[in-house]
């Protein structure tokens, strides 16, 4: 079963935003805006210094701005991975904001920066990298969640998902409740837990899988997201 709103699988957000049904590049919008969109507002509020309200009146803009005009046709996954892509493309909209914003109190015209210049490959020592690609990962865990308890609510499983966020999705800031702590909670034997668990984990990551795969800019881009996300190779 495919996630609801998802696209396809196997075709990435990138194909799926130049495909010539209606329906599939409103689709593969949409999951871009879900998947990028906190990305998108840390980054301006951190390294732009943003106020909340005016960096998601950003993000709005660089989204609309970035569908309209096809700057993600230019991507090329030789270069860089899909989201350091979108990330380049963010700060020099951003940057263009800003001086935009700073000449039209100078009462000056507008200069924009170049959006199509050499995408630079990430570096896991860079701030701005560090922090939009520990939100990415909150996202895609985000997406899969979601789809996990639509998939769940169709097959009567809702309190798998219940078990599975109570052990190993919330952050109570005590510990991981036990067991029997869970059972009591719930009112089903320890055994039931177990299977809970094996079901939720193993759907899980079959979401991780279908989130990655959707938003990856190539089959390699999807390999290395998922060694690194999952700590395994996809077979």
């Amino acid at each position: 079963m495919e996630p609801a709103g998802f696209p396809i699988t196997r075709v990435s957000v990138i194909a799926a935003l130049a495909s010539n049904d209606p329906g599939a590049r409103r689709a593969a919008a949409d999951l871009l805006a879900r998947a990028y969109w906190q990305p998108i507002v840390t980054t301006l509020r951190a390294r732009w210094r943003l106020e909340p309200e005016d960096a998601e009146d950003l993000t709005q803009e660089f989204l609309a701005e970035a569908l309209m005009k096809e700057w993600l046709a230019r991507y090329d996954p030789v270069r860089a991975r899909f989201r350091t892509f979108l990330r380049l493309c963010l700060d020099r909209f951003a940057a263009n904001a800003a001086q935009s914003s700073r000449r039209l109190k100078r009462g000056g015209g507008m200069h924009m920066v170049p959006l199509d210049d050499d995408v630079m490959p990430a570096s896991p020592d860079n701030p701005a990298d560090q922090l939009f690609r520990q939100e990415w990962v909150r996202s895609v865990f985000t997406l899969a969640l979601e789809a996990l308890r639509q998939d769940a609510s169709t097959q009567g499983k809702q309190l798998h998902v219940d078990v599975f966020q109570a052990y190993d999705v919330d952050d109570a800031g005590h510990g991981r409740p036990s067991y029997r702590d869970l059972a009591a909670r719930y009112s089903i034997p320890e055994t039931t837990i177990t299977n809970h668990l094996a079901w939720a984990r193993r759907s899980f990551r079959r979401h991780v899988l279908h989130v990655l795969r959707s938003l990856a800019g190539s089959e390699a881009e999807f390999r290395e997201d998922v060694r690194e996300l999952l700590g395994t190779d996809v077979g």
